[in-house]
């Protein structure tokens, strides 16, 4: 278990720039909080201010609370959350789904990303405030039936460490950017730790997470590449004009790879029918370039 190096309590919601040293990596910038936060108790917050104009652009929170779960039984919540504010296009990565029960609502589960994942536009965004990171819901009638959630809830009993959540936000000239924020989920599920964060400074431009140097146009080079990558929805077909690709990867929007194929061809045809139908990313590696498509599956 990681040592806890400081409480929240010790704080101020808006005080990042004092406890992380930002700088400039190429275009990307860069904050290590050092130390890293915990939120390790209920009703401990942290925000992250990324264009510095006192609004607080992503919040994260440890909350605890009473409610009604499945067939309205009492229920003690423990939850982690992330919520974007500040704007509406601010946005964080994430699964979206749908409850009927209590008049329906919808809800957001943040994916937690590996590193090398490219953040960008083949991405689902969601604005929401209270976007469930990992929770754990104790019925008051019997304790013992405990009803877990979240994607960053440690389903196997392990701790979800060094992953990313992927976001987008609108700065105050009103431009698109891409980031990450590396965080750990441990202790069952009932601590957070966020790590430090990083933003691509180009306008529209996506970034690799957990790198802190500038991401170049995955556009240009598609274009220089000559790579076409599609889909019949039961095979994807990748073709390289005049260049060898050593690395073909199929991912799901989690991050996972689900797919690996080496080879030094400049075609390659790759099964997709045991897949269930959704999106996914195809990632080629040519010339140590690394090319993304995003596909459907019908």
């Amino acid at each position: 278990m990681m040592k806890k190096t400081l409480s929240l309590k010790q704080y101020s919601i808006a005080a990042v720039a004092l406890i992380g040293t930002t700088a400039a990596y190429s275009q990307v910038a860069y904050t290590d909080i050092d130390p890293d936060v915990v939120l390790d108790e209920p009703d401990e917050i942290f925000g992250i201010d990324l264009d510095d104009d006192g609004l607080n652009d992503f919040n994260f929170f440890n909350e605890s609370f009473t409610t009604t779960v499945f067939y309205s039984d009492l229920a003690n919540i423990r939850a982690l959350f992330v919520g974007a504010f500040d704007t509406m296009q601010n946005g964080i990565i994430a699964s979206l789904g749908y409850l009927s029960g209590g008049g329906g609502y919808t809800y957001f589960r943040p994916y937690p990303l590996d590193s090398g994942i490219i953040v960008g536009e083949m991405f689902n965004f969601y604005n929401d405030n209270y976007q469930t990171l990992a929770k754990i819901a104790y019925k008051t009638i019997d304790p013992e039936d405990a009803l877990p959630g979240g994607k960053w809830y440690p389903w196997y009993g392990e701790d979800i460490t060094n992953k990313f959540i992927g976001f987008r936000f609108i700065d105050e000239v009103e431009s698109l950017h891409y980031g990450w924020i590396r965080c750990s989920v441990i202790d069952s599920g009932h601590t957070l730790i966020i790590h430090d964060y990083a933003y691509e400074m180009t306008q529209d431009n996506p970034i690799i997470a957990g790198d802190t140097i500038s991401y170049v146009d995955i556009n240009n080079h598609q274009s220089v590449a000559n790579v076409v990558i599609y889909s019949t929805g039961q095979l994807i077909s990748i073709n390289c004009e005049n260049k060898y690709f050593t690395n073909v990867n199929v991912i799901d929007m989690s991050g996972k790879v689900l797919l690996s194929k080496t080879s030094r061809y400049n075609s390659l045809e790759i099964k997709i029918n045991h897949l269930p139908k959704g999106a996914y990313i195809v990632k080629v590696l040519v010339d140590n370039i690394a090319i993304t498509k995003k596909i459907i599956k019908y």
